[in-house]
């Protein structure tokens, strides 16, 4: 069997180096906005994939690949869907829940109503902590989750080191991104 991903997965995959590329990005040059929206994001895509593992260990045969396209006429999982499934399949807590629900609402009063509110652009930069704990609490939910299935050889995440998909990997990192200079 390959270990190869299907490509709707490996775009998916890709996304979450592109978008760690890009938060560096943000955080070197300062741009808070888009710092925000890409942790939002990030979270998002590790809560996803927690699903997916978890759904795999259970044996869950389900079309994981709705939980990572979005296509015309088909399933659409929106971040709240995915934060209330993670809460119920006991991946997170009610807290971290609660924190994850807030940090999105902060994200969307930022993007949809900057100009409708007194925030000012330097008010956003202490949340920006926040926003990279959650990230960690979720990195660390998917990395238990990983080593589990290395552990009981069941779902996708697979032991090794392989150099051949290490190198299309990045080259489909460097194509998300579509930077020349990408640093992977």
């Amino acid at each position: 069997m390959s270990t190869q991903p299907k490509p709707g997965m490996a775009d998916f995959i890709a996304s979450f180096a592109a978008a760690r590329q890009l938060l560096n990005r943000a955080h070197q040059s300062g741009s808070l906005i888009e710092g925000m929206v890409l942790y939002v994001s990030l979270i998002d895509g590790l809560l996803r994939t927690a699903i997916i593992l978890d759904k795999q260990l259970a044996g869950d045969p389900d079309d994981l690949d709705k939980y990572v396209q979005q296509v015309p006429g088909g399933a659409r999982f929106t971040e709240k869907a995915i934060y209330d499934e993670a809460l119920r399949r006991g991946l997170i807590d009610a807290t971290l829940k609660a924190e994850v629900v807030e940090l999105y609402e902060h994200r969307n009063a930022v993007v949809h109503r900057f100009f409708l509110t007194g925030l000012r652009y330097t008010d956003l930069e202490p949340h920006l902590g926040r926003y990279e704990l959650v990230f960690q609490q979720t990195y660390g939910i998917v990395a238990e989750l990983e080593d589990r299935q290395v552990r009981e050889g069941t779902g996708m995440t697979v032991e090794g080191n392989d150099p051949e998909a290490a190198a299309i990997s990045l080259a489909h990192i460097a194509g998300k991104l579509g930077f020349p200079d990408v640093g992977v």
